[in-house]
């Protein structure tokens, strides 16, 4: 008996349920295709398909599971049933568990092709999930008794309109058979950078989809798998045009001045300067200036704990922990240890969301960098973030640390800062009677501001901008002075 589907059945999209996977696939998998899933040991090959299976239980379908390998289904249920996806009432009832190994071990691939659709047939699954295909590999005498066993699976699975996963260990860079005839190629591997490993993907080949090109990082929870695209290589909304007259207080009446009225809002800023400097500071003071206007605010920073944090801003008039308590402002920490900055990115961008916020600060850029596995991409990366945060309409300050007196450390986070319309320069002057603190808006992209050189003070009951004492623009007159950076900036 054969089962006609209609062309638009066929193409249907299917869902996988894996959180950023169908954004990386294109939309989905298309509905009756073959898809080949390959990946070293411990990538989450089994993980993945099974999370992917009971989704589409919960979407009314059933499900049939075949295995090409010893393992029990009991040991393979019982890994399982650790992870949040796993539901037990599903299995018998919806999701179906079938052996291949004697079929194919008695009557090679057409022995256990006759299994596979005997078992369509008896089920009528919505997807199919071959587990260890190797084992059909290895039973192949030749390239072209694999290819007609895929071919004749192809057709078979497309006939009855079921979407298949056939689930193998990597091939290296060696081709087979089946990446020419399978619909889609999927890569799981994992990348090393020293001691650190982190988890990627990557489709090679996805027909009927327009999938994202390149490697994305992917974190195994006890929710299953959850990916996180790679934000460069998303396609963002456009801002729509700055309204130069709209401008968001810092919460500081002087340095406003000198930034033509505030903010632009939707602009993105950096506050550069080195440790100690006021830095966190300033980003605080700009987010209690949203909190008394009503706005929503959010914090992310790396290195100090909220509670440290709100105590810190008190202990200089910044009052933060009602904004805090009544969800005005949301703090987020996120120590400095093993990241992901698509996930930080991710998760940023998820809480703006959230909270509807309007003003968002990220201390310590470092933090960002440091989390990056492949350092190449961070310009890319942090272009693509700030680039969302403007269509999102969220003014945003980032800071960044540089060390007190050097240049080359200062020229690279220049390069950075040149991805952001404001810089505002925090410089340390020496004096005989001690450091002062000095402050510069070194540029503000389409709007005039002061560039004057001015003291920022910093005392029990506040922040603010004075003159500078005479003097300050000799001590500051060497090398890496604001006049020289600007016209490093400018060109």
């Amino acid at each position: 008996m054969t089962t006609h589907t209609s062309p638009a059945s066929r193409h249907s999209n299917v869902e996988t349920g894996v959180p950023g996977l169908d954004t990386i696939l294109g939309g989905g998998l298309v509905g009756g295709a073959l898809y080949l899933i390959e990946g070293m040991a411990g990538a989450g090959k089994t993980i993945l398909s099974s999370q992917i299976g009971f989704h589409r239980v919960l979407q009314g379908e059933k499900v049939l599971y075949m295995t090409l390998i010893a393992e029990s289904h009991d040991k393979l249920l019982g890994h399982l049933s650790a992870l949040s996806f796993f539901d037990e009432k599903a299995v018998a009832e919806k999701m179906f568990f079938v052996s291949g190994y004697h079929a194919l071990m008695q009557g090679g691939l057409d022995g256990f092709l006759k299994q596979v659709a005997l078992s369509l047939h008896q089920y009528r699954p919505g997807l199919l999930i071959v587990d260890g295909f190797r084992s059909a590999r290895e039973f192949s005498e030749t390239d072209l008794s694999l290819s007609k066993f895929i071919h004749e699976l192809n057709a078979l699975v497309a006939a009855m309109n079921c979407t298949t996963l056939l689930l193998a260990p990597l091939s290296g860079n060696e081709p087979h058979p089946e990446h020419t005839l399978v619909d889609g190629l999927i890569e799981l591997n994992r990348y090393s950078d020293g001691m650190r490993r982190t988890r990627e993907i990557e489709v090679h080949k996805m027909r009927a989809r327009d999938h994202m090109l390149g490697k994305h990082f992917f974190r195994i929870t006890d929710s299953g798998h959850v990916m996180f695209p790679r934000l460069e290589a998303r396609c963002a909304e456009q801002p729509g045009p700055a309204d130069l007259k709209a401008r968001l207080g810092s919460g500081i009446p002087r340095l406003d001045e000198l930034l033509g009225g505030g903010f632009i809002k939707g602009s993105t800023t950096t506050l550069m300067g080195a440790s100690g400097i006021g830095k966190t500071l300033l980003g605080l003071q700009f987010l209690s200036a949203g909190a008394q206007r009503g706005e929503k605010s959010v914090y992310l920073g790396f290195y100090e704990s909220p509670q440290r944090l709100i105590g810190k801003a008190e202990s200089v008039s910044i009052p933060l922990q009602a904004a805090c308590d009544d969800g005005r402002l949301t703090v987020q920490w996120q120590p400095a240890i093993e990241l992901a900055i698509d996930e930080l990115a991710a998760t940023a961008l998820a809480t703006v969301k959230r909270t509807g916020a309007t003003r968002l600060v990220l201390d310590g850029i470092d933090g960002f960098r440091d989390s990056a596995m492949r350092t190449g991409r961070f310009g890319l990366f942090l272009n693509a973030l700030t680039h969302q945060l403007r269509a999102a309409g969220v003014t945003t300050l980032l800071t960044e640390e540089v060390p007190f007196n050097s240049d080359p450390a200062v020229m690279r986070g220049m390069r950075l800062s040149a991805m952001t319309e404001n810089l505002i320069l925090l410089r340390y002057a020496e004096t005989d009677t001690g450091l002062h603190r000095m402050i510069s808006v070194v540029k503000q992209r389409e709007s005039a501001h002061d560039s004057s050189l001015r003291e920022l003070v910093i005392t029990g009951k506040g922040l603010d901008v004075v003159d500078a004492f005479p003097g300050a623009a000799s001590l500051l007159g060497g090398r890496g002075a604001a006049a020289g950076i600007v016209g490093r900036l400018d060109s």
